[in-house]
């Protein structure tokens, strides 16, 4: 019940145009472990990829330019962010299943790169589920899936 009035106080911010989400520049998501320390894997763009439905995996952290986010109001953008060219985490064809995949993929506003991110977890309203690094290996494939208080969903920014 808390997650609903939580998420119901955001949404009802965001339409009084005040935003409860700051910039976060050059950051970095690390999942795995308790916070506030835990969190040696890194969202990370496959290959430093900039094309549409480039993967988005775990990775052991590295800090290059492939696991570099920005959290602009609710939406999460990565790598090749700048200037016209903006590429926001995805999920794939805006999809609700737990197990779609998460992309990266050209910003555009949709409920597909909407997320909260809330006690730990970066929840994408449109389906109700968070962000999952599951067994959080390299290459593990970033997805959504129901949410829990599991070592694969809890994100830090770093």
């Amino acid at each position: 019940m808390k997650t609903i009035l939580a998420i119901a106080a955001l949404i009802g911010l965001t339409y009084c145009g005040l935003s409860t989400v700051p910039a976060v520049e050059a950051a970095q998501f690390t999942v795995g472990g308790a916070p506030p320390f835990g969190g040696y894997q890194c969202m990370d763009v496959a290959g430093g990829g900039t094309a549409p439905f480039t993967p988005v995996q775990a990775w052991d952290c590295h800090g290059w330019v492939n696991q570099q986010w920005t959290m602009q109001g609710f939406s999460i953008q990565g790598v090749g962010s700048n200037g016209g060219a903006q590429n926001c985490l995805d999920v794939a064809y805006a999809g609700t299943a737990p197990g779609t995949t998460v992309n990266l993929y050209p910003c555009n506003g949709t409920v597909a790169q909407q997320w909260y991110y809330y006690n730990s977890h970066l929840y994408n309203p449109h389906s109700g589920l968070c962000l999952d690094a599951g067994n959080q290996l390299n290459g593990t494939r970033l997805i959504i899936n129901y949410c829990a208080y599991v070592s694969g969903q809890l994100w830090q920014i770093k």
